[in-house]
């Protein structure tokens, strides 16, 4: 099992959906396809007009609008609106800064050398194939690596990460967000709390395949020399800061995660701290997402989730988290998923979280059990 399409059968031409249209082709981007679609190789979906829409005018898209292809040295960028959930193609690339700020279907990068790219949330999966050297900034459902070789990846992952047939990969957490990322995620069907960067899965395990960068390792630092056109547009996110300092709504954030024990990072030894499990009911999102903030500022952030419980699994979490059954039924009752927080803290810091989850009506408990009970629920693959 590995990543779908073969360098030899994937396709160099490409379809993309017409919005607005009443018409669309759907394509197997696995069979080596003509420009113009044959009967055979696309089914046409036909939607039923009503009233005068049907004499509106179509918006033709050119699939050239989506593809960066046998770029060299080049700058890239595509401004949020610009793509609005087509899919993308990224082929043949050499030491070229690629910004794709705005909302994906999907993305394919292939045979790239030398490269910076940034993709912004993608609803399906971001496949990276046959590239070498290159470093990027992801936001996505699933990522899926195969045939890399020195590449590092800052990664906001739906998914586990996976890794096939490749060597020398870096793993950190994405930590720069643009102004319009958060309502891009919004698009993509993607969670703040849902981040599984660290869970990396070898398709063809052996060492020296993967590895987790150390924590703190900076997403701008991976993409330097950032060009002074996506300088820019990254720059914007420093007033949105500012602003937001004035108003209770929280800026546009991306939440800093150990994946695992910090000792995993090397980092200095966390004797005098302690363990904390936190969950807020799902209309509690704000609240949560203000903790986690809190919590990466005192000591470490150490994973997140977000997740619809049975009633049953509920249950089991609050017995497990010393909780009363009463709160199993709070967590299990939401219409949106509830949110579950891994924090490690120091000692000293502790009780004065706790006061703050009690008054932001979330739940605190000491079970690491509780803790990786949570941590993976509701997780797709």
């Amino acid at each position: 099992m590995g990543c779908i399409g073969s360098k030899e059968r994937r396709s160099r031409a490409y379809a993309v959906e017409e919005t607005g249209s009443t018409e669309f082709y759907k394509i197997d981007k696995d069979k080596d396809v003509s420009t113009k679609p044959s009967a055979t190789q696309a089914t046409k979906t036909v939607q039923s007009n009503t009233g005068n829409n049907g004499n509106i005018p179509r918006q033709k898209l050119d699939p050239k609008d989506f593809q960066f292809v046998n770029c060299k040295g080049d700058v890239k960028i595509k401004t949020p609106g610009s793509i609005n959930g087509q899919s993308f193609i990224i082929d043949k690339c050499e030491n070229c800064d690629i910004y794709i700020l705005d909302y994906c279907g999907q993305v394919t990068i292939d045979d790239c050398k030398g490269c910076r790219l940034y993709i912004g949330p993608t609803d399906g999966a971001v496949f990276v194939r046959d590239c070498a050297d290159c470093n990027l900034a992801v936001v996505c459902r699933q990522l899926r690596t195969r045939d890399c070789s020195g590449c590092n990846v800052a990664l906001y992952c739906r998914t586990k990460p996976i890794v096939e047939s490749s060597s020398n990969m870096g793993f950190s957490c994405l930590d720069l967000p643009y102004p319009d990322l958060e309502g891009h995620m919004r698009h993509a069907k993607l969670s703040l709390f849902h981040n599984f960067w660290y869970d990396i899965f070898d398709f063809t395990p052996k060492d020296g395949n993967w590895r987790l960068l150390p924590y703190g390792t900076k997403t701008a630092t991976l993409l330097e020399p950032i060009p002074s056109e996506a300088a820019e547009l990254l720059k914007a996110q420093q007033q949105v800061n500012e602003l937001a300092t004035s108003t209770s709504a929280l800026p546009p954030q991306l939440l800093l995660t150990v994946g695992g024990s910090p000792a995993q990072h090397q980092q200095p030894a966390t004797n005098g701290f302690s363990y904390m499990f936190v969950a807020f009911d799902g209309a509690k999102h704000e609240q949560a997402l203000q903790l986690a903030l809190t919590a990466a500022e005192k000591g470490w952030l150490l994973r997140t989730n977000e997740a619809k419980l049975s009633s049953e699994a509920a249950t089991a979490l609050a017995a497990d988290a010393g909780w009363t059954k009463a709160v199993g039924k709070v967590l299990s009752n939401a219409n949106v998923g509830c949110v579950g927080l891994e924090l490690s803290l120091p000692t000293d810091e502790a009780q004065t979280l706790k006061r703050q989850v009690s008054q932001l009506g979330g739940h605190v408990s000491d079970s690491e059990v509780a803790g990786m009970t949570f941590r993976t629920a509701g997780l797709d693959g």
